[in-house]
């Protein structure tokens, strides 16, 4: 039997989530730690959101050193963390879990690791861009504020309770000099509104897998080569968003970029040092694509 890494002083890092089943995660994770030569573990844990109090304080007590918030807890973690950075504090929503004595400590990474991950593939930055947010939870939070701070000139935000989207204008209304607009599910499939936004990105997670054929309801006939469209789900690789706006002629841009980035981005708030991404891309694709 091949000797075990995982010892008594095997450090523990997770994602807390549900679903978790399609996360990468773990195997993205798992690889830098390796690469780093840190004696880690990390796991997914899916968790009720009715539970999310009792995991973050058990998870704490057991000394686990660092987790990553997904859906449907970035907000619903916020009430148990002894602190926040600025940057979940402006948007509200936390994806990053940092151990210290007193308890968790919150930072959001998703904007920081979208506009990284767009800056380095597409050669895009959201200053002077009027963009279209999809979704108003969690991650549309974090993405939406780090690009107003980024100088955005627009940001529309079209979400199914648009109170919800409301709210969230409001914060990034609140924050910079960004102009901002509220649009409806009805508003969202009229080809006009398309006219007026260069970049639409989906921040909700409808087409993740196991359920590809769900979509926002975009209007695709719409969409021209000037437009890039990103979807923030990275499994499948190609969403039904991407592969008919990338048959329409739009740019497209899928979510494991950011996946990457902000995990990268975590992983060096736990461990102090910040892994070699050079070749966890291409792992990753042959993991989700075999």
């Amino acid at each position: 039997m091949a000797e075990s890494r995982i010892d008594a002083k095997t450090k523990v890092f997770g994602l807390l989530g549900n679903p978790v089943g399609h996360s990468m995660s773990p195997f993205m994770h798992n690889i830098f730690l390796e690469q780093c030569g840190i004696n880690g573990a990390y796991m997914a844990f899916a968790v009720e959101k009715e539970n999310i109090g009792a995991a973050v304080r058990g998870m704490h007590a057991l000394g686990i050193q660092g987790a990553n918030v997904t859906i449907p807890h970035k907000e619903a973690v916020i009430p148990y963390l002894c602190g926040m950075s600025k940057a979940a504090q402006a948007c509200g929503a936390v994806n990053t879990l940092i151990y210290t004595p007193e308890g968790y400590y919150g930072d959001n990474t998703d904007g920081a690791g979208l506009l990284a991950a767009l800056e380095a593939k597409n050669g895009w930055k959201a200053e002077g861009q009027n963009i279209l947010i999809l979704g108003a939870g969690g991650a549309a939070k974090g993405v939406s504020v780090a690009m107003a701070l980024q100088g955005a000139a627009k940001i529309g935000i079209a979400n199914r309770t648009a109170e919800k989207a409301e709210l969230l204008a409001k914060q990034i209304a609140e924050l910079s000099d960004t102009r901002t607009d509220v649009i409806s599910m009805q508003e969202l499939q009229k080809p006009e509104v398309y006219q007026e936004y260069s970049t639409i990105v989906n921040t909700t997670s409808l087409g993740m897998a196991p359920k590809v054929d769900d979509m926002v309801p975009v209007c695709i006939d719409a969409l021209q080569p000037h437009h890039l469209v990103v979807d923030l789900i990275y499994n499948p690789l190609e969403t039904k968003l991407l592969r008919l706006a990338r048959e329409q002629g739009a740019q497209t841009a899928s979510g494991l970029g950011m996946f990457i980035y902000q995990g990268v981005l975590a992983f060096e708030k736990w461990n102090g040092v910040r892994p070699d991404t050079a070749s966890i891309e291409e792992q990753l694709i042959q993991r989700l694509t075999r």
